[in-house]
């Protein structure tokens, strides 16, 4: 079922299912909470006409700092009126959301009370902000989230939103230096939205969704939550990953389309119970973030008999891309289709790829080169940084920086990432953001970060150090430091002390070959 034609902006989405099916459940968790698609409707307007008496303007910025809730979705239904939605990462410490905040020029932001020791200490250091909002208990020098909804009109938004108008920006690293923002428009949000509902999750309008990616991650909210709501169809919230938890709730809610990860489809079946359960009624499991091991997908289909897998590729900054389907899945089961599960599938509707060398000319299929893509689905920039967003984006094709190839049946495999990002547990840790903490320590003459595969969280952050003359700092100095600073993900969990790091001709840090030293025996390196 595609996305119905004259939904044209995200705000459409919550007015037109108001309309067509006003009682049918839009929303749950697993507190009790619920709403209907015309509760929901009323919800935003009445959130988002309290804000504009308040004095926030179409185009002003509204950062978010919660975890999966109700009020997480009515937040974004504030696009409405023009505002732009900042989904804060609530893995980092307020020293990187402070950044965040800044760069962006929320006027807005709301917290969630399981955040409020940070909330406190944002609204201590952003005088730039004109409205912190409480979601949840009341809280003195806060506005409360259930009070402004209470206290606003139901009355329709009536302004026009265009396709090319700012939704949101979503902020792929919370960098030390110039932080990287996202922007994103109604119409690159309503093109990704339509093709992963029809191409990629195969949403049908019955459908009961179970959602426990963070919806601050462009995958989590974009790539499945807000498809299932603009389907029309009924979303469970969860606020966390418990492997029990989702065991049982994709039971009692009868869940027939849910988004994970390798690492927390792993966890489900280990589950003692796993093997007892009826899970007839899971209809497709969407993955992204990796590819997923041979061994796990004979797994997991022994334990979902009737479910289809299906990957994804695509990044904040390009969308969705390409999809390897549940067709292609079940041929990755024999020993002759095996290998297309090292391949993110083949580009999707409206998404051209093509694969380059460094001098921008397209390399014969087999052949590595970086990825780039075309599509309407493209992010509009990134945020107030028109350099970086020349940088990337040129002729419409956007550098993904990402290296792969196409095989002979237009798979695409990924090899490498060009810009060395590790991706631990389904989140990005960008090297030289940990290298610039570390060299805070005035022991450390030279630092490189890198990842090694790990069975669990697919790659483990860590880093090689070399001492200065007489130096004895030790690892958990280190790491106690890096904790202090940055999300713990982040944090090295492996100090390897070096008396030199290997280094190319012209003195660049070989990560590649530190990969190939510390990695497990027998192990590929990402």
């Amino acid at each position: 079922m595609s996305v119905p034609s004259e939904i044209a902006n995200v705000g459409d989405v919550f007015r037109h299912w108001a309309k067509a099916c006003p009682s049918k459940l839009a929303l749950q968790d697993l507190q009790g909470g619920q709403r209907s698609y015309s509760q929901l409707n009323n919800n935003i307007n009445r959130l988002t006409n309290r804000l504009l008496d308040l004095g926030v303007k179409p185009g002003d910025r509204i950062a978010i700092l919660s975890r999966n809730s109700l009020a997480y979705i009515e937040t974004f239904g504030l696009s409405k009126a023009g505002f732009v939605l900042v989904p804060l990462n609530w893995r980092l410490q307020p020293e990187e959301l402070l950044r965040l905040i800044a760069h962006s020029e929320s006027v807005v932001v709301l917290v969630e009370d399981f955040f409020a020791a940070t909330g406190e200490t944002l609204q201590r250091n952003a005088p730039g902000v004109m409205h912190w909002i409480a979601i949840g208990a009341k809280r003195k020098g806060w506005h409360n989230y259930a009070q402004l909804i209470d206290a606003g009109s139901e009355q329709e938004i009536e302004r026009v939103i265009s396709i090319k108008d700012p939704l949101c920006i979503i902020y792929t690293s919370g960098t030390t230096g110039l932080p990287k923002g996202v922007s994103i428009s109604h119409g690159g949000a309503l093109c990704n939205c339509r093709v992963a509902v029809d191409e990629m999750l195969q949403m049908v309008h019955e459908d009961i969704t179970l959602v426990v990616m963070p919806l601050f991650h462009v995958g989590g909210m974009w790539y499945h939550c807000f498809p299932s709501i603009a389907s029309g169809c009924t979303t469970l919230l969860l606020n966390e990953f418990n492997p029990s938890t989702v065991l049982n709730a994709l039971v009692e809610y009868r869940i027939s389309n849910v988004h994970l990860v390798p690492t927390m489809i792993a966890a489900l079946i280990k589950q003692p119970q796993a093997e007892d359960i009826d899970f007839s009624h899971v209809r497709l499991m969407f993955y992204a973030a990796s590819s997923m091991p041979a061994p796990l997908l004979k797994q997991a289909l022994q334990i979902f008999p009737a479910c289809g897998f299906a990957q994804a590729y695509g990044s904040t900054e390009g969308g969705v891309v390409t999809v390897l389907d549940p067709e292609s899945h079940l041929r990755a089961k024999t020993p002759m289709g095996e290998h297309l599960l090292a391949s993110c599938g083949r580009p999707m509707s409206e998404r051209d790829v093509r694969i380059v060398d460094d001098e921008e000319r397209t390399v014969p299929c087999g052949s590595v080169g970086e990825i780039e893509v075309r599509s309407p689905g493209l992010m509009s920039s990134y945020w107030k940084d028109e350099t970086r967003t020349r940088a990337s984006v040129h002729g419409g094709w956007l550098k993904t920086g990402d290296m792969g190839y196409f095989d002979g049946e237009g798979f695409l495999y990924i090899v490498d990432r060009r810009n060395d990002m590790i991706v631990t547990g389904g989140e990005n840790v960008f090297p030289t953001e940990v290298e610039g903490i570390l060299f805070e320590n005035p022991d450390i003459l030279e630092a490189a970060v890198f990842g090694i595969p790990d069975p669990k969280w697919v790659e483990t952050v860590v880093a090689a150090v070399v001492l200065k003359a007489g130096k004895t700092t030790t690892s958990r100095d280190i790491q106690q430091h890096v904790q202090l600073k940055l999300a713990s993900y982040k944090c090295p969990k492996q100090i390897y002390f070096v008396d030199q790091l290997p280094k190319s001709a012209v003195g660049k840090v070989l990560r590649k070959d530190l990969k190939s030293i510390y990695s497990p025996r027998g192990e590929n390196t990402p």
